[in-house]
């Protein structure tokens, strides 16, 4: 078939007389979530060791009183003192001046603007891996970073490890489990470990399923009643593999997939429980640092600390297959 040979868009791309087509838009192919930072409460911190207090109610039987008999002493339990150490994160945006000159694809104002944006989101995902980790308090001096125990390192009175694992053996931030060699999720096991949320946490609503989203397809795997079952819905056409809310004997609690999570672990986390506290009040301070020739430098820090208001309304389940 003949062909007209003239100035067709293939000759004209190939002779380089067609502008590049660059859209005007920059996506971001990486998801930017932070369930658990962004879901507990924030709080300042003014010392490098920063403190708070815990207290317990009494769980006693009744003991009924004579009418009109002399009242005893009162007695009440010892509040604990715990502390954790603020850690610091951060990241470096550079820019040079010859940069913010030209006339840059997806981005209307200045480079720089858009660098801070980046960072940030980048340093909030970094303190999320750091809280949600298995890291253990480290005191900060002139030439020691300080760390900040993570979640792992408080979680003590309700955990399950593998049978070659070594369970976390303190509540002070001092020490983390050894999960050992993955396993088979077991229902039995998480009825075990909610059973010591109910028993410890205040309300139950604010409790979540929180894992990598591998973990949480064990997870589904292995719950009885939608192992076997895949949801669908005749009118759309759609099929869910997934699940969101698990129903225990508690009531519904929330399944949250978190991709900065450690593979093989899920927490059950009373996010009411937990709070963090940052250096200055604020989550990321900004500094300009001396300009290199022509290059623009920030620095992006977070001062931060975890605390861990009632380690025993949460636990750790690990070192699942």
């Amino acid at each position: 078939m003949a062909t007209i040979a003239g100035n067709s868009a293939y000759v004209l791309e190939n002779a380089n007389n067609v502008r590049e087509d660059l859209g005007n838009v920059i996506f971001n192919v990486t998801p930017y979530k932070t369930p658990f930072s962004s879901g507990i409460a924030k709080t300042k911190a003014t010392a490098d060791n920063h403190e708070w207090l815990t207290d317990t109610l009494a769980t006693t039987a009744p003991s009924w009183d004579v009418e009109a008999d002399t009242v005893g002493a009162a007695t009440s339990d010892t509040r604990v003192r715990k502390g954790n150490y603020v850690g610091i994160l951060s990241e470096t945006a550079t820019v040079t001046n010859k940069a913010e000159m030209f006339d840059k694809a997806g981005i209307p104002g200045k480079e720089m603007a858009y660098q801070l944006m980046k960072k940030g989101k980048e340093l909030h995902m970094t303190v999320e891996t750091a809280l949600l980790g298995k890291t253990f308090k480290v005191t900060p001096t002139n030439s020691t970073a300080g760390e900040v125990a993570s979640v792992a390192s408080w979680i003590n009175t309700n955990e399950s490890v593998a049978a070659d694992g070594t369970a976390n053996t303190a509540s002070d931030g001092t020490t983390v489990p050894s999960p050992g060699t993955p396993a088979g999720f077991s229902e039995d096991t998480l009825e075990t470990l909610l059973d010591g949320v109910w028993n410890n946490s205040g309300d139950f609503a604010n409790v979540s399923i929180m894992g990598q989203a591998g973990t949480i397809g064990s997870f589904r795997a292995g719950v009885s009643g939608i192992a076997d079952s895949v949801e669908s819905n005749a009118s759309t056409g759609e099929i869910y593999n997934r699940v969101a809310v698990y129903q225990s004997q508690f009531g519904p609690i929330k399944v949250v997939p978190n991709k900065q999570m450690y593979d093989n672990t899920l927490y059950v986390l009373d996010m009411s429980s937990w709070g963090l506290a940052f250096g200055g009040g604020k989550m990321i301070h900004t500094t300009d640092i001396a300009t290199q020739r022509s290059a623009e430098q920030k620095l992006l820090e977070c001062y931060f600390t975890l605390e861990a208001r009632s380690e025993e309304a949460n636990a750790g389940y690990y070192a699942i297959s």
